[in-house]
């Protein structure tokens, strides 16, 4: 029998995972519509009333559902970090520690790489980003805010250690820096070669040379170190 239209619902859950999925799919609408404009016009001409327009949804909807511009364009960046931050949380040791960290990469970057559609997404992606100046601003903040991220995991990751070791957090510090760089110029050679059209077995040729090569430094380095030991 089919419950009347105004009847409670019987459980929380449904309800929350329908309207999570309906929140899910306008965000896909406003995104798909902004990059589709970000593609053809630049990110800086775009404005987020047009995004609206594009997506046929009113203004307030899109600022319900992103800050800004930069917020749609970068809308997978937490995607990305979750790799990272379960990367951090695993292994005892600093070399696992490491082995995980250069993992999470190697995946974040395949999963650019994966397939056809995620190539000619990338390819859009790389070029309006290597076309704004205000998004490189955008990025390097990004960028220094998944930093301080890092070094507070890290942190937690070495528990009484910090305190009872003269210089600890400051040595953590600096690998959060170079931990940090290391990602950067991965994806620094990505969006190039993704931007200048390479087919995808270059572009994975060429990542996996940058990361083989910096993520090899970054070991060597912490190879006699206990500084990235979990407590």
């Amino acid at each position: 029998m089919t419950p009347p239209a105004d009847a409670a619902p019987t459980a929380s859950v449904p309800v929350a995972g329908l309207r999570g999925r309906k929140r899910e799919r306008t965000r896909r609408v406003i995104s798909d519509a902004a990059f589709r404009l970000f593609a053809g016009e630049g990110f800086d001409a775009v404005t987020l009333t047009r995004i609206a327009a594009e997506a046929d949804v009113a203004p307030a909807t899109v600022f319900t559902h992103f800050a800004s511009k930069e917020d749609i364009f970068f809308g997978r960046r937490e995607e990305f970090d979750a790799q990272l931050w379960e990367a951090v949380r695993s292994g005892a040791s600093g070399a696992e520690l490491l082995d995980a960290l250069r993992g999470s990469l190697a995946d974040a970057c395949e999963l650019i790489l994966g397939d056809e559609d995620a190539v000619a997404q990338g390819r859009v992606f790389s070029r309006v980003l290597l076309g704004s100046p205000a998004l490189g601003r955008s990025y390097t903040h990004f960028m220094r805010r998944r930093q301080e991220r890092l070094l507070e995991l890290l942190v937690e990751r070495a528990g009484p250690r910090v305190r009872a070791v003269p210089g600890l957090r400051a040595e953590l510090e600096i690998f959060a820096a170079l931990a940090v760089a290391v990602r950067q110029l991965v994806f620094d050679v990505l969006h190039a070669k993704l931007a200048e059209g390479e087919p995808p077995a270059r572009i994975r040729a060429a990542v996996r040379d940058t990361l083989d090569r910096a993520a090899g430094r970054l070991a060597r380095a912490y190879a006699e170190s206990d500084v990235l030991d979990a407590a």
